[in-house]
């Protein structure tokens, strides 16, 4: 089927790839055929009509309303991406993904990355294979964020990418309202290729990445009415352990812990797998002032401020910092067969199997609680918050060898502090598993001018955590109970005669440890089972052309189940509370679409479908967009359409967290604690100084127990989006586009907000031994005139304890406002007998983001404007130019990050130019005003010697930048963001080769 098309846009092959482009990653263009320019831009063209993402009408080109990126197999190559997480990051569209595996540890969805469209999270962007949708990960982020895991897409299938970048709730449903990322695959494949590639660093030794794929295929459409072929692609990434790292990160992150170095105590203390003794400790009853000492035996002793302790060596080889290690296995098989000229039947499989592991370090401690105890959520203890006492040693018992002086304090009691390496160095690990599918077969074909298509799809997720870093209260109990409590101050005593052995290391102390700290699973499952169908023609003829419409539905059912584990669910796992979901629905859909011709220069399109979920009215989503043809070589284009989000089977479902929540930042606390290290670090005493930097920010960011409960009478997210823009080509060698877009979502679904005491419960824990010895210290302090501080009359105390837990649900109360403009310039220059220079650059510029938290229903909430504060910058944009020469082609590719705020939005003042914080420490020295702008470089070589082979070599961050210190980051990437890796400049070399 092909239609004529006049006084627009020449419809060469060259003016289509750069039309299709728009927005898009500045990459190499297509190669246009030798006799591309030699067509008249009036000349009326046919062409086959195709299926572009955004709407289920085929066309003649990918120019719709709506803009539309498109990132060839080339174009991947051309910027040195070996992963889609990579493709990404190297869009100006996508902004930093909420997750990426090599961070993702104890987020609850370890191993997964996810994508970020406009600043809206990945619930707000549709991913689909071959337009159909995928399940979601397993295991959502923070147990709320469903999202599909876009490491498990076969990358090694990749035929393209692409993008939409305006709402497309009408076509596809849920989830695409920030825009829709489609991974498209190869229709058809004969022959048998290979390649593999590998990557080092300059600055990381131990950084390493590595792939291999092969892909072979049998069969032609046209000649045998049959095609297979599959793909396998394997991927590693090698784990990076703290001893390649801990003296590598950013300058300013040293300046700011002083101690991170000297508290691995290397020179000091006993190496891992050497017995050390460990230290006994008290309080004094009377002060309150803590009083330590080494036990008999140590060989590493050193004197802290409450006296000499045995010091150990903290391990080098954990790989939580730098990076888990990650092995990946995906395998792709698609197949058509030609049943008659009118009838096609399809199937593809995709399977991905992703394992995460990363060692957590070898030594554990058996220390005596005298500060705020463990606490956690779990499932079947509901409200209840478990807390758990590391207990002391009694007067009597076998292995309480402390002095006289030191048991006279608390009646004979002692605390022990001791290292328990009975289990070696490699046994506690953190390894995630994540197996992911999806099937799908079907039927298309035609009946005249129509053409229909009809699938039954499957896919499904099955994620297991493996832990094993924390207690198990039974074990615990088997190896130092059976417990007693102190009468006089409620201290938990251990047995007098545990059957762990203190002061030996053996393999009888090695078995009651693994039942001390045992592996146990977490299991999650997703899945997704789709019957769709559509049908797509003319329905009318119109005097500027032909009219046509498409009409479809489709019916899901959904599942999603997290049990959880059993000792966790009984609050047996210290730390560990996890969540537990039951949820299950079925969907409904239809829709349909038109394009319009309404004059030779004017088109208009518009689409409207319905969503049935359970327990709240149909969602009726509408799409108009229109096409102007001003002039031969401008094109004017907008689109306005409504979108939402239905509640996930985790926010509205059975079940809920029962967990920890990390970064608690509790304001009483955190005041009085700093008001206190802030006295004490003024002291010319060591000891005091050093007391005073553990306290420093100590109750500024908590581990709490959490609870967060499913809410069932949720609202859907909905969302207003528009564009409007417009593609200039004034010759078929050059091509312009800008495209302002607007979102404007609310009714947004968003967990219980802990910086906002009306927001939850809380519980909180009475002020404890370790308070009452900060105080005694400070007292201590300012009564001794050696210390050169001059104290207040009345000295900074406690007033509260730590808080232990925070209790909450979701609830629709939020709303987000976010538009920019999305600009991209692209030009061929032939360079005669010298081959031919593509350029390219594209920028997406964030005018505004505003949020707005709905904290109480007869309040409008706050709104900021958060574009241009820490992590949002204004601008993104990446730059290209590509020489191709004979058998040869060189990429030059950079990829810019602008500056930002350290504020996360303006009434944040604790991170400040005024004060040059971030993350309430120092940034460094001229930093005050906000994070720098960050850019990088590849510079890439590919030579093909002959026909069946290619030599492809790449220098990733060619200048061999270092990233920049962000305090929010911790360890993370060298103490910087993660867009900006501290690997320095990366080395990349792949092969390949074709057998057939």
């Amino acid at each position: 089927m092909s239609s004529s098309r006049h006084h627009r846009i020449a419809l060469t092959r060259l003016s289509i790839a750069l039309a299709a482009a728009l927005a898009a990653v500045p990459l190499a263009a297509q190669e246009a055929p030798q006799d591309a320019d030699k067509k008249d831009d009036k000349a009326t063209t046919q062409l086959e009509r195709i299926e572009v993402t955004g709407s289920n009408i085929k066309r003649t080109d990918v120019e719709t309303a709506s803009p539309l990126q498109i990132i060839t197999k080339a174009n991947i190559e051309s910027m040195g991406a070996t992963t889609l997480l990579q493709v990404l990051d190297n869009l100006p569209a996508a902004t930093t993904p909420v997750q990426r595996d090599s961070a993702s540890l104890f987020t609850g969805s370890d191993g997964a990355s996810t994508a970020n469209l406009r600043a809206l999270g990945p619930q707000a962007t549709l991913v689909l294979l071959n337009g159909r949708r995928l399940s979601y990960y397993g295991a959502p982020i923070g147990f709320q964020t469903q999202f599909v895991n876009i490491d498990a897409i076969p990358a090694a299938a990749i035929e393209r990418v692409e993008v939409l970048t305006d709402g497309a709730s009408a076509v596809y449903g849920t989830d695409a309202v920030a825009g829709v990322i489609n991974v498209i695959t190869k229709s058809e494949y004969r022959g048998l290729e290979a390649s593999v590639n590998t990557n080092s660093s300059s600055h990381i030794g131990s950084y390493g990445e590595r792939q291999a794929s092969i892909t072979g295929g049998i069969g032609s459409l046209s000649e045998d009415r049959y095609n297979v072929y599959a793909s396998i692609n394997l991927y590693r990434r090698d784990p990076i352990p703290q001893y390649d790292t801990y003296d590598k990160l950013t300058p300013q992150y040293y300046v700011n812990n002083p101690n991170y170095i000297t508290n691995f105590r290397l020179d000091t203390g006993s190496k891992p797998g050497a017995f050390n003794p460990g230290y006994f400790f008290a309080f004094n009853p009377t002060t309150g002032a803590k009083v330590q000492e080494a036990a008999p035996g140590c060989n590493n002793v050193i004197v802290q401020g409450a006296g000499p302790r045995c010091v150990w060596q903290s391990n080098l080889n954990n790989q939580v910092d730098g990076g888990p290690r990650s092995d990946r296995a995906t395998t792709y098989v698609h197949g058509t067969y030609q049943i008659s000229d009118s009838l096609q039947a399809f199937g593809e499989l995709a399977y991905t199997a992703i394992d995460l592991t990363a060692n957590t370090g070898t030594v554990r401690a058996f220390t005596s609680t005298s500060g705020t105890p463990t606490a956690w959520g779990s499932r079947n203890t509901g409200s209840t918050i478990n807390t758990f006492f590391v207990p002391y040693l009694g007067p009597n018992n076998e292995y309480n060898h402390a002095s006289d002086a030191l048991k006279s304090l608390m009646g004979g009691v002692v605390g022990l502090s001791y290292p328990l390496q009975d289990l070696g160095s490699e046994y506690f690990r953190q390894h995630n598993t994540d197996k992911t599918y999806r099937a799908n077969v079907g039927l298309r074909g035609n009946f005249g001018d129509w053409s229909w298509e009809s699938a039954l799809t499957t896919a499904g997720a099955a994620s297991v955590t493996y832990q094993n870093v924390n207690f198990n209260l039974n074990g615990f109990a088997k190896a130092f109970g059976p417990f007693t409590v102190d009468p006089g101050t409620g201290r938990v005593i251990i047995s007098d005669h545990p059957a762990y052995k203190f002061g030996v290391i053996s393999a009888e102390n090695t078995a009651l440890l693994r039942d001390v700290f045992p592996v146990f699973d977490i299991r999650s499952w997703t899945r997704l089972t789709t019957l769709d169908g559509k049908i797509e023609g003319p329905v009318a003829t119109l005097p500027a052309g032909e009219m046509r419409a498409a009409f479809g539905y489709s019916v899901s059912r959904e599942t999603f189940f997290t049990p959880g584990n059993t000792n966790a669910a009984n609050g047996l796992i210290t730390q560990q509370g996890g969540s537990f979901f039951d949820g299950k629905r079925t969907t409904e859909a239809v829709y349909g679409e038109t394009v319009a011709p309404i004059t030779d220069k004017l088109e208009v399109e518009g689409a409207l479908r319905v969503d049935k979920y359970p327990n709240f009215d149909a969602n009726v989503a509408p799409k108009l967009g229109i096409k102007f043809q001003a002039l031969p070589e401008l094109l004017l284009r907008g689109t306005y359409s409504e979108g939402f989000r239905a509640p996930n089977l985790a926010e509205s479902g059975t079940g809920g967290v029962f967990a920890q929540l990390g970064g608690y930042r509790d304001e009483v606390r955190c005041g009085e604690t700093n008001a206190i290290a802030s006295l004490l670090l003024n002291s010319k005493l060591p000891g005091d100084v050093d007391l005073g930097r553990q306290l420093k920010n100590a109750d500024c960011s908590r581990t709490v127990a959490r609870v967060i409960q499913p809410n069932s009478n949720l609202r859907p997210e909905k969302a207003k989006i528009s564009t409007l823009g417009f593609v200039f080509e004034p010759t078929k060698k050059f091509s312009v586009s800008a495209d302002y877009w607007f979102i404007y979502r609310h009714n947004e679904i968003a967990a219980p907000d802990f910086t906002r005491t009306t927001d939850f419960s809380l519980t909180r824990f009475p002020i404890n031994d370790t308070d009452r010895a900060n105080l005694a210290a400070l007292a201590a302090m300012c009564a001794n005139p050696a210390s050169g501080v001059t104290c207040p009359a009345t000295l900074p105390s406690y007033s509260v304890g730590n808080v232990a837990s925070v209790v909450g649900q979701y609830h629709n109360r939020g709303r987000t406002l976010v538009d920019g403009i999305d600009i991209d310039a692209r030009g061929r220059l032939p360079l005669d007998r010298w081959g031919e220079l593509t350029l390219g650059v594209a920028a997406t510029y964030m005018h505004r983001l505003d949020t707005a938290a709905l904290y109480n229903p007869s309040s409008p909430g706050l709104v900021a404007n958060v574009a241009g504060y820490y992590n949002n910058p204004h601008w993104r944009a990446t730059f290209n130019a590509d020489w191709s020469y004979g058998d040869f082609t060189t990429s030059f590719f950079v990829n810019y990050i602008g500056r930002t705020k350290w504020a996360y939005d303006p009434t944040d003042t604790d991170n400040s130019a005024a004060a040059c914080t971030s993350g309430y420490v120092a940034v460094a020295p001229g930093q005050c005003n906000g994070a720098p702008s960050w850019w990088t470089a590849n510079l890439g070589l590919n030579w093909k010697p002959f026909e069946k082979a290619e030599v492809g070599l790449m220098f990733k961050n060619l200048f061999n930048r270092h990233t920049f210190y962000d305090p929010n980051w911790g360890d993370y990437y060298g103490g910087g963001p993660d867009y900006a890796s501290y690997y320095g400049r990366i080395y990349s070399l792949t092969v390949k080769y074709k057998f057939l």
